[in-house]
């Protein structure tokens, strides 16, 4: 049984192995080990002193500068041409443009490359000599004593940026696993930078030397090249299947390990030149994989916002920087059997890659990519038009690199870029586009009367982002602003007495961004001018009716009531009293505060129907027990119905002499509805006359935002009229 003790000290132990700052010692002691190593075998070769140029042109290579205190130092000097070396008891060896190839993998067969390691063993057994003649395109000839070794200062820029590049990238492998230990993503992603570490420094290697390495040396190198290359590969195309979602059981970290290892024994062994080229189909086989797995990738975040922008980013960082690597290094690598720029260029892409990787696999400011996802594209499809168009004309229209480089600019810069900005204007809105798109929603929006403020603001939120869910939050923010990561934005309320929070934009489909906080920040200051706004033009037309109405009442009202007293005649006496009683209708319809109750209007309504079928001689039966009578009607409701009721009751007596009037009200969905019907004199169906009045119930209606039919049933000797408007539903 063991004791407590015993195992709190196991699990210290266990504590300290897996503490993340062990494991970046660790790492770091290793990546200083490949650099010193790759410091120990450069320093560890005979040296002129020269930076050497091919000279592509003419003959031989061409001398670009010379170290002081070398040993070429006062015997050459930049500008010279050596035509060839050669060793104090040995023919001279004539230099060729290939000899200086930075990169060897530019060879696409072996037996093409095999002659250079012949031609490099040959120039590295005249340079370990005591002594070197070199022989000048002026006719010089000249001797040199090779130094043994050289000093680190010697050193090309590149070898240093090499090993810096694969120091950077390690550690920040294993920085992200160190957090992450337990996640297939991290560990693939710490692994493939081990494999760019191992690449880097055998590369540093082999561009660090100035003429000619040893055979077996550089062969030893460039297969620890390769090793890196494809343990960069498998890992890299494995961390692209799992991140940010696992795409299936397929193992393919096995698979592509499986292709890698043929890809590395068939250079071991030199089985058989692949088709294309042997060394460099090997990238692309791999960057097609990436993308193909890419559009996988894609296909199943569709729906799932934070993997889709997880994915944006990590396309952007792998394929957009591999790309960048791939197309300005390895294919006119592959093409030309030369390269366009140095392979540090290509490398520095990667570690470029790296970073934005981190980034990424951390979860990082997520939420601007959205911002960037586009313009990245514009750029980097920009740059790859150029060198494409480039190399078709190179190699189909003039073999010259200038007429060629300028005819692509011309056609990129007349057809490429005429259309990727249309493409660009349809696919994808900028802030100002989406302003325009919105800002009918946003105003609609605020000047429904229909509702209260604060619901139309959610209803414009809703409307322009398009959220998969929101809510009303009590407490307020002071600008809008993001949160986890893009998944909610926070938007306060125009009145800034609540924040409404939304949740992934457009129906679910992406996270919301730094655009989106641009475009509520500026529905916001447009909602709010806009209700300043409507709040002073409001405020004048309340000025101005209340004027109105004060003058109405006071000067006209006035001289009417003066009329119904002054009026010696019944008839006199009744039109002014109806005059006066069109006139407070008047001024009551356009006060919107005067609201009544359903109860309180079909009580004045009944009482005037009344008194005027008692004066006609008609009965009415009056119904309207199924109404909510506790409803609100606004005063232009309250006026154009008791109008159309005039109206209805005036033409039965003038044109049916009725016996009866029936009156029904009722109330369905929303609606109030009324059914006047009368006997009497029934026009036929045929010779029914829509007269003014008609015309002017249906008009009534129709600005109430209600319906109005009129019908005759002469079988039953019975004229119908029917009317309907929307209620409120508040009480």
């Amino acid at each position: 049984m063991s004791s407590p003790n015993r195992n709190k000290r196991h699990d210290t132990g266990a504590n300290i192995l897996e503490s993340p700052y062990l494991i970046l010692s660790v790492a770091a002691l290793l990546a200083m080990v490949c650099v010193v190593f790759s410091v120990m075998v450069a320093s560890n070769q005979p040296w002129l002193g020269l930076s050497l140029q091919a000279d592509g042109i003419h003959a031989g290579i061409f001398v670009e500068s010379v170290k002081a205190q070398s040993p070429s130092e006062l015997i050459l000097t930049p500008g010279d041409s050596i035509l060839s070396i050669r060793s104090l008891s040995g023919s001279p060896f004539i230099f060729e443009d290939s000899d200086l190839v930075e990169d060897p993998d530019v060879f696409p067969t072996f037996k093409k490359y095999n002659a250079f390691l012949d031609r490099q063993g040959v120039l590295a057994g005249i340079l370990s000599g005591p002594l070197v003649e070199l022989s000048l395109a002026d006719g010089r000839k000249v001797r040199v004593q090779p130094a043994r070794a050289r000093p680190l200062s010697s050193f090309p820029f590149d070898f240093w940026l090499l090993n810096a590049m694969g120091f950077t990238v390690f550690m920040i492998g294993a920085s992200v696993w160190s957090v992450r230990r337990r996640n297939v993503a991290a560990r693939m992603f710490f692994f493939s930078g081990m494999g760019l570490l191992i690449t880097t420094t055998a590369m540093a290697v082999i561009v660090s030397r100035e003429i000619a390495l040893d055979p077996d040396l550089l062969a030893t190198v460039r297969a620890l090249y390769h090793v890196g290359n494809n343990i960069f590969s498998i890992f890299g195309i494995g961390l692209l299947f799992h991140y940010p979602g696992l795409l299936g059981s397929f193992p393919m970290t096995r698979a592509v390990a499986v292709l890698a290892s043929f890809f590395i024994l068939n250079e071991q062994f030199q089985w058989t030149d692949i088709p294309g080229h042997t060394v460099l189909i090997q990238p692309t086989l791999y960057f097609i994989m990436g993308v193909t797995i890419a559009a996988l990738q894609w296909r199943r975040s569709k729906g799932r916002p934070v993997d889709r922008a997880a994915l944006k980013y990590f396309i952007i960082a792998f394929l957009g920087f591999i790309g960048l690597a791939f197309f300005t290094y390895f294919v006119p690598a592959a093409l030309t059997g030369r390269t366009v720029v140095p392979v540090s260029v290509g490398l520095g892409a990667v570690t470029m890659m790296y970073v934005g990787l981190a980034l990424g696999i951390l979860r990082y400011r997520l939420f601007d990519i959205d911002r960037w996802w586009f313009g990245f594209w514009k750029w980097f499809l920009a740059g790859v038009s150029v060198l494409a168009v480039d190399g078709i004309l190179a190699f189909t229209v003039t073999h010259r690199p200038s007429v060629a480089l300028a005819l692509s600019l011309i056609l990129v810069g007349w057809l490429y870029f005429p259309v990727r900005q249309w493409v660009w204007g349809r696919f994808y809105q900028g802030p100002r586009d989406r302003i325009k798109q919105h800002l009918p929603v946003l105003l609609s929006g605020l000047v429904n009367p229909g509702i209260s403020e604060k619901n139309a603001w959610v209803g414009v939120l809703r409307d322009v982002f398009l959220p998969l869910s929101y809510r009303t939050l009590e407490g307020r923010d002071a600008s809008p602003r993001l949160d986890k990561y893009g998944e909610i934005m926070l938007i306060p309320t125009l009145d800034q007495t609540g924040t409404v929070e939304l949740r992934f934009a457009d129906r679910g489909s992406r996270l919301f961004s730094r655009d989106d906080v641009e475009l509520a920040e500026t529905l916001i200051y447009i909602a709010r001018t806009t209700e300043d706004r409507l709040t002073t033009f409001n405020r004048g037309v309340a000025e101005e009716r209340e004027r109105i109405m004060r003058d109405l009442h006071d000067e006209v009202g006035g001289r009417l009531l003066s009329l119904v007293h002054a009026s010696k005649t019944r008839r006199n006496t009744l039109l002014a009293r109806s005059a006066l009683k069109a006139l407070r209708d008047i001024i009551y319809s356009i006060n919107p505060v005067e609201e009544v109750t359903i109860e309180e209007a079909l009580a004045t309504w009944r009482y005037e129907l009344v008194q005027r079928c008692e004066d006609a001689g008609v009965e009415l039966h009056w119904d309207s027990e199924t109404v909510q009578a506790d409803r609100p009607l606004t005063p232009r409701q309250r006026v154009n119905l008791s109008r159309a009721l005039y109206e209805t009751s005036s033409n039965a007596f003038s044109h049916a002499s009725p016996e009866n009037i029936w009156v029904k009200w009722n109330e369905v969905d929303h609606q109030l509805a009324c059914t006047v019907r009368n006997d009497g004199t029934i026009p036929k169906q045929g010779k029914l006359h829509l007269g003014k009045g008609i015309r002017n119930m249906e008009r009534r209606m129709g600005e109430l935002g209600g319906q109005f039919s009129c019908e005759t049933f002469p079988s039953e000797g019975i004229f119908e009229v029917w009317m309907s408007m929307p209620i409120s539903d508040k009480r």
